[in-house]
């Protein structure tokens, strides 16, 4: 390995000097970018009391190792330079060198798993792998080394852990094919409009980490010394006031830890703990300037329905957040160091208080920007694959509020409004334009007289204001948008960027109508008692059900549960004939899964995950109502998305094949069903699993054309295991 490297390395993992090793701090490498337009601190360790120099761009400053061998320098302030040079620390006799260095803006990337979502994971994610070539962006990517996901770590990794080497990183590399696919999506998304925009250097640094609460990001300054922060501190892996889906998450993890008697009463390392993540990450790169924040957080730390931290007022909340806005601050040593985060979008948890607690910190807190998503968002999916808006809208708030440029980069905010008879006539900021998306009716307001009940209202542009009212409210005192889980609304303005949710009212009663939700198939549905087993529902037709299969023990949910094991609950809901067009008839009765017993025991027993195979039997009627087969499929998974179990729904696209003698072998509807099929997958952002490949050339598995034996079921089963465990 190369001196650099090996030196390089070293101070990364906050390992002791090399002996005699001259070394520069973990920010600095090839291929990095410095902030122009202010003074460069450049630092590392060398022999005690060596003299040392560093020279880049043409100035050459000098500075000394002190007792314990740490040194520091500062480089004059640059103007952008697009041209790669090199840094150069001579000391003790020895040379350090760090090449190809632009100097630009550097932007700093953090958050949680919506941020930390890859570039490869996201829509359009490939096709901009593909265009990603470009030698004035620069990655810092990092990845945590123990990511909060379902593994229980040995008490020996979770002891050499430590913010010095909790992050693992390839340093900083050139954008590219060959680099970008790992990167944040939305930190990519970024810096790119930033570059065709100002035609500089841009670097950016990737720190998020999946799941971590923003106690985790907070330095030790602003957590220690806040009354209502500190008392976390305390066995915060079990503390009842700490996020509740960190705690468990943590738990899991933490198992050998727990269990071993000798480390009772110590602390065990995580990356949730309070403060871990600034000591792994801001803490290690400053005082290296920036020139920002860009910020996407707060599931953890909104919950599902209300998690401590949640509080109806929001204020717990905001506080955490303006105490991490000042430990930015306060540590890079910049107050009006530019803010720029992501205001939560819509799913089906309760998150209305915690998108207004993120709007009313846009308006509190100076030098800070909210980029709306409530359009790209998914009703079930907590991880929504649209990131390219997402990082699109926080580079514009850099561009006008940063940059200066003359553009809109926010949605209708929000100002006042003036009551007159039944209308309420509401003013907004950045609202020029107002509009419905893709036009037609503006949706997703709602009104309320002195009873404090809501109902669905009408929304009109009259000039500079929307004006709103409802028919069942005749002296309207309050209005809301888009209060709900998973609203459905439609605001933008001229630029098509969308309207924040909002309420006039400061009722203490701030939960959702429900009028702006689709309704639930299964609210009628009792819920059975639980088991701490994933539950796992198969759903479909007589395949499902396994028909000719004699031994039930071998049908493929059978033979599925054997696979995963105890810690899974696998159960067979399926009926044989059953398909998805509800008005195709099987004999005098319907056909369509969804007027099944079998459905209402699937929803009842709130599945954790679901494993769907329908459509085959809709080939009986294709040719009267196949335009019927996507909308009706759609009612039908929507259902489950919608269970307070947030499942994975897992959808067969194509279907288990027909085989030659079956009477719909070759017929061109089939193919037109696993089309229609592939299009609900795309449009509700479901996963498939192809099960006409695994049987290829295996029609013997088929005795009676059609359906599986106990050998078919096996493959079946194999397939949708490990589609489970990907």
């Amino acid at each position: 390995m190369h001196l650099k490297q090996l030196t390089h390395l070293a101070s990364f993992f906050g390992l002791a000097s090399i002996a005699g090793a001259l070394e520069l701090a973990y920010p600095f490498g090839d291929h990095m970018v410095l902030q122009r337009e202010h003074q460069i601190p450049v630092w590392g360790t060398a022999e005690p009391q060596t003299d040392v120099a560093v020279s880049f761009s043409g100035n050459t400053v000098q500075g000394k190792a002190g007792a314990d061998g740490k040194w520091q320098v500062n480089l004059p302030a640059m103007e952008a330079n697009a041209k790669p040079q090199t840094i150069v620390v001579n000391g003790g006799g020895k040379t350090v060198s760090v090449d190809d260095v632009l100097v630009g803006d550097v932007w700093y990337a953090s958050g949680q798993s919506n941020m930390a979502w890859k570039l490869r994971q996201c829509e359009g994610g490939a096709d901009a792998i593909a265009k990603s070539a470009d030698e004035g962006l620069r990655l810092f990517n990092h990845a945590g080394g123990l990511h909060p996901g379902s593994k229980k770590y040995t008490v020996d990794y979770l002891k050499q852990m430590s913010p010095e080497n909790y992050y693992q990183t390839e340093g900083w590399q050139v954008s590219g094919p060959q680099t970008t696919s790992n990167m944040s999506g939305v930190a990519y998304f970024f810096g790119q409009k930033l570059r065709d925009e100002l035609k500089v250097p841009i670097g950016v640094v990737n720190v998020s980490v999946g799941g971590t609460p923003i106690e985790a990001h907070i330095a030790p300054k602003q957590f220690k010394s806040d009354r209502e922060l500190a008392p976390l501190l305390k066995d915060w892996w079990k503390n009842p006031e700490y996020p509740v889906w960190c705690r468990g998450r943590a738990a899991h993890n933490l198992t050998h830890w727990f269990a071993d008697p000798k480390l009772k009463g110590q602390a065990p390392p995580h990356p949730f703990t309070p403060m871990f993540l600034w000591n792994a990450g801001p803490e290690r790169f400053q005082p290296l300037p920036i020139k920002g924040v860009i910020w996407y957080q707060g599931e953890s730390n909104a919950g599902k329905d209300g998690s401590p931290g949640s509080a109806v007022d929001g204020t717990l909340n905001k506080k955490k957040f303006k105490l991490l806005v000042e430990s930015w601050r306060d540590g890079w040593n910049q107050q009006e160091l530019p803010v720029y985060y992501v205001q939560l979008p819509g799913l089906n948890r309760k998150w209305p208080v915690f998108r207004e607690m993120q709007l009313q910190a846009s308006k509190e807190i100076p030098h800070v920007g909210m980029a709306v998503t409530m359009d790209v968002g998914h009703p079930t999916n907590v991880h929504p694959n649209k990131k390219q808006p997402v990082g699109e809208r926080l580079a514009l708030l850099a561009l006008d509020k940063t940059y200066g440029k003359e553009l809109v980069s926010e949605g209708p905010i929000y100002k006042r409004h003036t009551i007159k008879g039944d209308a309420v006539y509401l003013d907004f900021e950045s609202g020029a334009g107002m509009k419905a998306c893709e036009g037609g009716a503006i949706v997703g307001f709602e009104v309320a007289g002195i009873d404090k009940k809501f109902y669905p209202a009408t929304a009109k542009v009259d000039g500079e204001y929307l004006v709103v009212k409802s028919a069942k409210v005749k002296r309207p005192v309050a209005v809301r948008y888009a209060w709900d889980n998973d609203p459905v609304c439609n605001l933008v303005n001229a630029v098509g960027l969308p309207a924040s949710p909002f309420r006039t009212d400061t009722w203490k009663e701030v939960e959702p109508s429900g009028h702006l939700n689709k309704k639930n198939a299964a609210a009628l549905v009792v819920p059975a008692k639980r088991s701490n087993k994933i539950r796992v529902a198969c759903i479909g037709d007589s395949i499902t059900y396994g028909a000719g299969i004699k031994d039930r023990g071998m049908t493929y949910p059978a033979q599925l549960q054997k696979l995963l094991g105890d810690k899974y609950e696998v159960r067979n809901f399926g009926n044989s004939g059953r398909g998805v067009i509800k008005k195709s008839k099987r004999g005098r009765g319907p056909r369509a899964y969804l007027f099944m017993k079998e459905h209402k025991e699937a929803l009842a027993f709130e599945p954790q995950i679901v494993v769907c195979n329908l459509g085959i039997n809709d080939i009986m009627d294709f040719d009267r109502y196949g335009d019927d087969f996507v909308p009706d499929y759609k009612e039908l998974l929507e259902s489950y998305k919608t269970l307070d179990s947030y499942p994975r729904v897992i959808i067969w696209k194509d279907l288990a094949p027909l085989f030659k003698g079956q009477k719909f072998f070759g017929d061109a509807r089939v193919g037109k069903i696993n089309e229609a099929i592939g299009k609900v997958a795309k449009e509700m952002q479901i996963e498939t699993i192809d099960m006409a490949k695994p049987f290829a050339g295996k029609g013997a598995m088929f005795p009676d054309h059609i359906h599986p034996n106990a050998d078919g079921a096996a493959v079946i089963a194999r397939e949708v295991y490990q589609m489970i465990k990907q």
